[in-house]
């Protein structure tokens, strides 16, 4: 993993208009920012390429019916680890793995449409995947905040696609 990229004051400028809608049009944030639409197209083209961003449509499962939310804790023997973690993100429920030091070796959030789906993931699904010791299952209840947006940022950012 190389230096991770500098992020101009511009650059983070355009990224609270992307943030907030990311189908902003270029013309419109160049426009708000002073600059030619060109200067943000090439910034936002780099931001891409550099892994720094995604402009992607963020999916609620609740409002599609996906009433069962669960955070699951696994524990992994051996060496399992990315077997498990291949094995989970080719699940069709699964939104989130997480490999964590503490008390989960992964945590993982999934997401289904009735009880009974929930029931046959947490015993035919995970028991069938070898290498996973036990399993604690939280049920989400209300989501208090959730965001795609993050504005943590301090100038600089980085990433190889599971982010440390």
């Amino acid at each position: 993993m190389g230096k991770p990229p500098m992020l101009s004051q511009l650059d983070m400028d355009i990224l609270s208009y992307l943030k907030n809608d990311g189908r902003t049009p270029f013309t419109s944030i160049a426009q708000e920012l002073g600059v030619a639409e060109g200067t943000v197209r090439k910034r936002v083209a780099r931001l891409l390429d550099q892994g720094v961003i995604e402009i992607k449509a963020v999916v609620d499962p609740f409002t599609l019916g996906m009433n069962f939310v669960a955070i699951i804790g696994l524990d992994i023997e051996g060496n399992s680890t990315d077997r498990v973690v291949a094995e989970l993100t080719g699940a069709p429920q699964v939104r989130y793995v997480a490999v964590c030091a503490g008390a989960h070796d992964l945590m993982v959030e999934a997401v289904f449409t009735s009880n009974e789906e929930f029931y046959t993931f947490l015993t035919q699904t995970l028991r069938q995947i070898p290498g996973i010791r036990s399993s604690e299952t939280s049920l989400v209840l209300r989501v208090c905040k959730e965001s795609s947006s993050w504005n943590g940022w301090s100038g600089h950012a980085g990433g190889d696609g599971c982010h440390e």
